[in-house]
C-alpha cells in the first residue's frame, strides 16, 4: 500500500486548523531497574496485580511497567496519586479513566518488545499502535499475513501490482488498522479486514521532543455500514526511526501532534497549543 510521505510540517485541509484536536504521544521504555519495578508493582490495583501473575515472567514484567508508568502519567495529568487513579475497562478491554476524571483525558497504550507509547488527548478519543520490525517479518511472513489484514479490495489492488506486498507495507497497514479499531473501542479480533485504508496513507517524519506538527489524517472506510456509526475516523503513520511502525487514529481530518519522552510529559504535561 503506497504511502504519502510528508515532512513534519505538511499541508492541511482547508478547514480552520484551530479546531483540530491536540494529541500527545508519550514514548517510554519498559526496561527499568529493579527498584523502580518494585515501586511500580505497588501502584497497581489488586486486579491488575492478579492479571500480571497470569503471564510468563518476561511478559509480566513488561505488563507491570506499562501499567505502572501509565498510572504515573495519568496521575501527573489529573493531579491524583498514581495508585489512586481510577480506571475502568470497556467491553472489549480498552481502558478508560473513571470517576470524576472520566471525561478529562482520553488515552490509549501500545507496546512492542521493550518500547511503549501512550497517546493522550483532552479533546477526542484516540487510538495508537506500534510494532518493531523483527527478523521474522520477511517476504514469506508478508504473504501469509496479507489475507488476514488486508480487505478484499486491498488484496485485489495488490494482486494487480507486479511487486506484490512488502513486509513494510503489511506492518504499516497493520498498525494503522489496529490504531483505528482501538480508537473506536471495538476490539481487534477479526475486524482488521473490515477497515479500508486509502491507497496513499500519510506518513509524517517526527522526532521525540520536537515541535508540535499538524498531521493530516486519512479517512477510513468500513466494509459494513453498521459496524461503526460515530463520526469519521482518520489515521496516519508516524515515522520516528527505522524499524519502528507507529500509527495514530482519531476523529477528524487532521490533528496537532506532539511526540514527547515520558519524562518530558511528566515535567510539562500535555502540549495543547
Amino acid at each position: 500500500m503506497a504511502k504519502e510521505s510528508s515532512s513534519s510540517s505538511p499541508s492541511l485541509p482547508s478547514e480552520d486548523c484551530s479546531n483540530n484536536p491536540h494529541v500527545t504521544i508519550a514514548c517510554l521504555s519498559l526496561h527499568v531497574a529493579d527498584n523502580e519495578y518494585a515501586y511500580l508493582v505497588n501502584l497497581l490495583s489488586d486486579d491488575e496485580k492478579e492479571r500480571s501473575l497470569r503471564r510468563v515472567p518476561e511478559v509480566r514484567r513488561r505488563a507491570v511497567v506499562s501499567r505502572g508508568r501509565l498510572r504515573v502519567l495519568l496521575g501527573r495529568l489529573t493531579g491524583v496519586p498514581p495508585e489512586e487513579v481510577s480506571l475502568k475497562t470497556g467491553h472489549f478491554g480498552k481502558p478508560y479513566l473513571s470517576g470524576s476524571h472520566q471525561d478529562s483525558i482520553q488515552f490509549n497504550v501500545a507496546h512492542s518488545m521493550d518500547e511503549a507509547v501512550v497517546a493522550l488527548s483532552r479533546q477526542c478519543t484516540i487510538g495508537v499502535d506500534v510494532e518493531k520490525r523483527k527478523a521474522t517479518h520477511d517476504q514469506k511472513w508478508a504473504r501469509l499475513m496479507a489475507p488476514t489484514i488486508l480487505s478484499e479490495v486491498e488484496l485485489k489492488q495488490r494482486v494487480r501490482a507486479s511487486d506484490g506486498v512488502s513486509p513494510e507495507e503489511i506492518l504499516d497497514c497493520w498498525v494503522a488498522k489496529e490504531a483505528v479499531l482501538k480508537a473506536i473501542g471495538t476490539g481487534i479480533g477479526d475486524k482488521l479486514r473490515m477497515c479500508q485504508l486509502p491507497s496513499n496513507l500519510p506518513e509524517f517524519r517526527m522526532s521525540v521532543d520536537s515541535v508540535v506538527s499538524s498531521c493530516r489524517l486519512a479517512p477510513v472506510v468500513f466494509q459494513q455500514q453498521n459496524f461503526f456509526t460515530g463520526s469519521g475516523i482518520g489515521t496516519a503513520l508516524i515515522d520516528l526511526s527505522e524499524g519502528i511502525h507507529l500509527a495514530i487514529a482519531c476523529p477528524g481530518q487532521a490533528c496537532e501532534l506532539a511526540v514527547r519522552s515520558f519524562g518530558r510529559v511528566l515535567q510539562d504535561g500535555l502540549v495543547e497549543g
